[in-house]
């Protein structure tokens, strides 16, 4: 039995004509007569009765057409259902995103996905080591990971590059543009607790320049380290996605590049190789590129530059 065989037969007994039923479904009449036979077959009763005053519903005919009718509806609301998933999807994913980069990345993602509805996020704030190995577990849909580092089970795709910057207090700056390497080493420094890839980019860089600094406190929270610079304490090293927040507050920091010497580090996309996303994360993939790229092609997101070969990138 087959829906379109359904359809002839609710055809016909509700015009009561199998003529004027070959016409509203532009079906010659032979064809149609022969899909009517073969339904009767394969039911094994007669379903109408033929004759000069047109096609009248046996009484199997008549039960029939109850669960036709009840089917087709059925048929047609699935087709809906699934139309609608594909234009307004719903559903939940989970996206995990280290704590500086969610800063700019995470009130747009949510406004947006909750202007169009549907979507449950979850966003879940990790380091970008332990982002990657949720998403190898299947513990989370998609990541946006920092110096993301190859792992079975996550496919990582490179964005952008990040420009970290001198972070110190306002106070310090005395006109100053930029800042030497050098001028970084011989202020005291308060850094990121290891292990942190700013961390490790920021001495590398010392120790390749043979220049000896100071450490005067590891601070594990962002925000704290922030604070502790504004307080004149000591100076550090962040990305401006950091920072961003407290640039326009006005609290007392500064950001100012490191001239001769670009510390970046590298924005990725991470899912999962082997699962694949469903509709929902699919979604959530789409619009936070879209937002990532909105935000690097304002100059909001200062110190970035687009990877030439990513899906930031603009086509040729």
């Amino acid at each position: 039995m087959e829906f379109k065989q359904l359809k002839y037969f609710v055809k016909i007994a509700e015009l009561g004509n199998m003529t004027r039923a070959s016409e509203a479904l532009r079906i010659a009449q032979p064809a149609l007569s022969q899909q009517i036979m073969n339904l009767e077959t394969e039911l094994g009763a007669r379903l109408l009765d033929r004759g000069v005053y047109g096609a009248r519903l046996t009484s199997s005919g008549e039960v029939l057409y109850g669960y036709a009718k009840s089917l087709l509806r059925q048929h047609e609301d699935v087709r809906q259902a699934v139309s609608e998933e594909v234009t307004h999807p719903t559903g939940r994913a989970a996206i995990g995103i280290p704590g500086s980069t969610g800063k700019m990345l995470a009130e747009p993602l949510v406004r947006q996905l909750l202007s169009s509805g549907g979507i449950l996020i979850e966003i879940v704030e990790r380091p970008s080591a332990e982002l990657v190995d949720l998403v190898a577990a299947g513990k989370l849909d998609i990541a946006i990971t920092v110096d993301a580092q190859p792992r079975r089970g996550a496919r990582i795709t490179p964005l952008f590059l990040e420009a970290l910057y001198a972070v110190l207090p306002q106070s310090g700056v005395h006109g100053r543009q930029t800042l030497k390497l050098k001028e970084l080493a011989d202020s005291p420094l308060i850094l990121p607790s290891a292990p942190s890839t700013i961390r490790h980019r920021v001495e590398a860089a010392l120790l390749d320049k043979r220049l000896k600094f100071r450490l005067v406190s590891e601070v594990s929270a962002t925000d704290m380290l922030i604070r502790l610079v504004a307080a004149n304490l000591g100076w550090t090293v962040l990305p401006w996605s950091a920072i961003s927040d407290d640039m326009q507050r006005k609290t007392g920091i500064a950001a100012l590049p490191i001239a001769g010497h670009r510390l970046d580090r590298e924005i990725s996309l991470c899912v999962s190789d082997v699962l694949p996303l469903s509709r929902a994360a699919e979604v959530v993939v789409a619009t936070t590129l879209a937002i990532l790229k909105t935000l690097l092609a304002d100059g909001h997101w200062m110190g970035a530059r687009v990877l030439a070969d990513g899906p930031l990138a603009n086509p040729s």
